[in-house]
């Protein structure tokens, strides 16, 4: 399918949601246990950050205090059922979060945390099948963690054919 152009005098963004995308999956491939320690180290961060998002973005809040929980449930082995591909997705997530010079830094006031915000609600996409065992396993409501799933697209069906009265010919 061919490239849609951009509006006369508008040009295309230079990041989009694939770019990320292609990101978290290129970073959960390399993510090793040392990093999975090094975002429980800055846990306490990672926490004070989230709750100072709460009034702005109480969804990327929620966001980081889930994946923050399900990482130390893993490394404390007390989910042993999670893929290790959610576990790693989450840490990722939670790694760029914690970065305050990330691709749109932190401290720009009200686009800081776009990115964040967009790196989680992509992460939690992505690990959408694991995220929602362990909510179900946990017996947690996944309302506020994962968007609707997909609709898939569907074709207009056309009305089946009538049977025909006519009998084929014999030849």
């Amino acid at each position: 399918m061919p490239k849609k152009a951009p509006a006369p005098g508008r040009r295309p963004p230079l990041l989009q949601s694939k770019d990320f995308t292609a990101y978290l999956n290129e970073k959960c491939a390399q993510i090793a246990t040392g990093d999975l320690e090094e975002v429980l180290r800055q846990a306490e961060t990672i926490r004070q950050r989230a709750a100072e998002e709460a009034a702005a973005r109480p969804r990327m809040q929620r966001h980081a205090e889930f994946a923050l929980m399900l990482v130390e449930e893993h490394e404390a082995g007390r989910a042993p059922q999670i893929p290790l591909y959610t576990i790693a997705m989450m840490g990722v997530a939670l790694l760029y979060f914690a970065d305050p010079l990330d691709v749109i830094p932190d401290w720009i006031p009200g686009i800081g945390r776009s990115d964040d915000a967009l790196v989680f609600e992509l992460a939690f996409g992505l690990a959408r099948a694991g995220i929602e065992r362990y909510c179900d396993w946990k017996s947690l409501p996944t309302q506020g963690l994962l968007l609707p799933p997909a609709r898939p697209v569907t074709r207009a069906r056309r009305p089946a054919a009538r049977p025909s009265t006519v009998k084929p010919r014999r030849r």
